[in-house]
């Protein structure tokens, strides 16, 4: 027996609303069941948007504190996903049941305004371009009546950011190593790639030292230098608040690009390596926006 849902829902709407059509008598019950599964298993591993909103500093952390890291980039720049009264971003979650095991496709889009601040007074006064990116994301789940909805998590993808414009995916994540306490834990190649829930998505623990090595292409020829710039995003790295940070990382001048940073908090997220074109920056009211994001999900406990 082969089942599917495709649910289009808006960002203000969660995965949880789905699961009201849980009755006896819908032929939805699995898929909503399956849903309310991955938001419970899985959560922010499977949220829609990453970072802060808006024009905000790019940041280091040294010894636990916190510095503006501005070098070759505006101090103050970022991401509008939201605008009031604009486009509401577009969530599909396409449910695939055959037999006990399922699959969900999460794709999302946002239409919004890159920012930044380039004037070299006291002035804030940011300038914007356009913004259209998304992202797809895959998880397997296998029938299981010991949990609460009856479906268990056993594999997932990352998140594959890119831009809507086809033909402006000119920057790419192209691999990521991720290395605890200098152990090589996690290699992705590929996107598409599903990895088991309990033995490969990394769990860590308070203290653990995390260094973050991608490697990024990029043919845009935009002529800037640098070329390319690669960001981190990540949570639960600050001693004192449990917030999004970003953080530059380090160009190691063969392609790849690393970061390390030191577990703080417990939870469930994703880490986000960003890599923008240097046009973004060096052209600011052009609209030429082009990055590539994959974002890596993780337990702390």
């Amino acid at each position: 027996m082969r089942t599917k849902l495709l649910a289009v829902v808006p960002a203000t709407l969660v995965v949880l609303v789905l699961g009201a059509c849980n009755d006896s008598t819908t032929p939805l019950t699995d898929q909503a069941q399956v849903l309310a599964a991955a938001q419970s298993q899985l959560g922010a591993m499977i949220d829609t948007s990453f970072g802060q909103s808006g024009s905000m500093p790019s940041l280091s952390v040294v010894g636990g504190v916190m510095s503006v890291d501005s070098v070759a980039v505006p101090q103050y720049w970022g991401r509008i996903r939201l605008l009031p009264g604009g486009p509401r971003p577009v969530i599909h979650r396409d449910v695939t049941i055959q037999g006990d095991t399922a699959r969900v496709t999460q794709t999302v889009s946002f239409q919004g305004l890159f920012v930044q601040d380039t004037a070299s007074d006291t002035t804030f006064a940011p300038v914007a371009k356009p913004l259209a990116e998304g992202h797809t994301q895959s998880a397997i789940f296998v029938r299981d009546q010991a949990r609460v909805h009856g479906w268990r998590a056993v594999a997932l993808t990352i998140q594959n950011w890119q831009t809507t414009n086809v033909s402006r995916r000119t920057v790419a994540v192209d691999s990521l190593s991720v290395y605890v306490n200098d152990t090589l834990k996690l290699t992705v190649r590929s996107p598409d790639s599903l990895f088991d829930v309990v033995n490969r998505i990394p769990w860590l623990q308070v203290g653990d030292t995390v260094k973050v090595v991608a490697g990024i292409s990029n043919t845009t020829a935009s002529g800037f230098t640098p070329a390319t710039f690669a960001f981190l995003h990540v949570r639960h790295i600050d001693p004192v608040n449990m917030s999004w940070h970003r953080l530059k990382m380090q160009d190691n001048g063969n392609g790849t690009w690393q970061r390390t940073f030191i577990v703080r908090h417990t939870g469930i997220d994703r880490f986000v390596v960003d890599a923008i074109d240097g046009g973004v920056f060096g052209d600011p009211p052009a609209d030429n926006y082009r990055a590539s994001e994959w974002g890596i999900p993780y337990r702390i406990e």
